[in-house]
């Protein structure tokens, strides 16, 4: 337990003194690139340097190909390489890949159920995460000895439908939503009766017709869920057949989006009638940090926690630090899925970056919405851009600019376009060092609190579902 620890810490540390120095990186906004000069600013030189007498072909091509690289050769190797040399990896030591949690499953006196394909209901990456976490969700509510699988933000509840017709697990499916709850209780009802026909047992890579467990096993509830919610007395009020019984609870979520993923495992912590916890974190920028009014936040001030409970950090040994929500936002993006499709940036990123410059030079004190801005249509031009980002933000000034002024800034972008798309990228690699940061504080958290059987599980493929990890914990 205490190796365990040390080691977990030791790994953050080492993180956290590579991140710190690029924080400002992390939590600039694109928007901002032109005006506060980013290229110059936010990149080391040497870097800038190397990339500035490429074209941007072969600065682009030169970064898909350094990514595969193991060894130094540029200034862009040495980013790269730096970077993912600080994000989490499978060690079999706290970090476990799918077959090795499948290995400490058994290892506790458990059998890993199959996986069940479902082909219709759910789109198709939906379908494989649901293939891929229901069986092992049903092993470990079988070797934890649970009353019932509880669901947490778990929306149309694809994953216990799944379980309990599946593996005939008691399953519990809570959302905040009241009214959503009851579509997707109805949606659960249509599925079950075509149930024969949609879902296949995956058995040694073959697929088998998979029979429907009988019962009313699988519910609905609408709740809010906090840290403070009675979990094993909403499972109650759903299940009145346990109302005489000791109820325990596997607790699990698929993508529980912001804060509900720290309150998942506060709850495991605090409650023991939580007897595991199966959760698959998402939507980092929405968690809540005290941050401070400087770091770098642009548009979201004073966003913090309450009562001084923060989604980020939750372990004592990180207490007081800050990533700052552009740094969360970006963790939630995926270098592994812009790799697989060699994604670039749309050029809206850099004519948004121009009208900024427009508006600070003319408009310096007007407070704008930023949100409505993602009601603009793709562009072919930026004179398109502008023309509509004028009238949704009735800026009224496109028609005031001489046309010489319009001409300038769209040189200016065939200037700036390839050090945009490169800063994009390079900003990027970023992003899973920030997620590791935020997924060994929790895992940390559970070490802290006593819980030995604890783990971060690479459990998705990241092209195919970006947030892929989970932290696993038995009690």
């Amino acid at each position: 337990m205490d190796s365990k620890v040390t080691k977990i810490r030791h790994n953050l540390d080492s993180i956290i003194k590579y991140l710190t120095p690029l924080l400002p990186l992390a939590n600039c906004h694109m928007v901002e690139f032109l005006t506060h000069n980013h290229w110059e600013k936010l990149l080391p030189r040497p870097l800038t340097e190397s990339l500035d007498s490429m074209e941007l072909n072969d600065a682009v091509e030169n970064f898909w190909m350094s990514l595969d690289v193991k060894n130094c050769t540029s200034e862009l190797d040495k980013w790269i390489v730096n970077a993912r040399s600080h994000c989490i990896l499978a060690n079999n030591d706290y970090c476990l890949t799918r077959e090795q949690l499948s290995d400490r499953i058994k290892a506790w006196g458990g059998e890993i159920k199959p996986e069940i394909k479902v082909s219709e209901f759910m789109n198709s990456k939906k379908s494989y995460e649901v293939q891929t976490m229901s069986g092992l969700v049903a092993s470990l509510h079988e070797v934890c000895g649970s009353s019932c699988c509880v669901e947490v933000g778990g929306g149309r509840g694809h994953l216990l439908t799944s379980l309990s017709l599946s593996h005939g697990a008691p399953s519990l499916t809570v959302d905040c939503d009241e009214t959503y709850v009851r579509a997707a209780a109805d949606r659960a009802r249509k599925i079950s009766k075509q149930w024969h026909a949609i879902a296949k047992k995956i058995h040694n890579g073959t697929e088998e017709r998979v029979a429907r467990h009988t019962g009313d096993l699988h519910r609905f509830a609408a709740a809010f869920v906090t840290s403070e919610t009675d979990l094993a007395g909403v499972v109650r009020q759903s299940f009145p057949e346990y109302k005489d019984d000791g109820v325990t609870v596997l607790l699990t979520g698929l993508h529980t989006c912001g804060n509900l993923g720290p309150d998942s495992l506060r709850i495991f912590t605090h409650q023991p009638t939580t007897a595991a916890v199966f959760n698959v974190p998402c939507c980092y920028h929405l968690l809540t940090e005290q941050i401070d009014e400087g770091l770098f936040d642009v548009f979201q001030r004073n966003y913090g926690g309450q009562n001084g409970m923060t989604g980020f950090p939750m372990s004592e040994h990180l207490k007081g630090l800050n990533l700052g929500r552009n740094a969360r936002m970006l963790a939630a993006q995926s270098i592994d899925r812009v790799l697989h499709h060699r994604q670039l940036p749309n050029k809206s990123l850099i004519y948004r970056a121009l009208l900024q410059v427009i508006i600070k030079q003319h408009l310096p004190d007007a407070v704008l919405s930023e949100g409505k801005l993602k009601r603009i249509a793709k562009c072919e031009t930026f004179q398109q851009y502008f023309k509509m980002a004028d009238s949704i933000l009735k800026l009224n000034i496109m028609d005031n600019l001489p046309e010489k002024y319009l001409q300038e800034l769209h040189k200016e972008m065939d200037g700036q376009w390839k050090k945009l798309v490169l800063f994009y990228l390079l900003r990027l690699c970023l992003a899973q060092v920030i997620e590791s940061v935020i997924l060994l504080d929790r895992l940390l958290y559970l070490c802290e609190n006593g819980f030995d059987k604890v783990f971060l599980v690479k459990l998705f493929d990241p092209v195919l579902s970006p947030r892929c990890h989970s932290l696993v914990a038995v009690r």
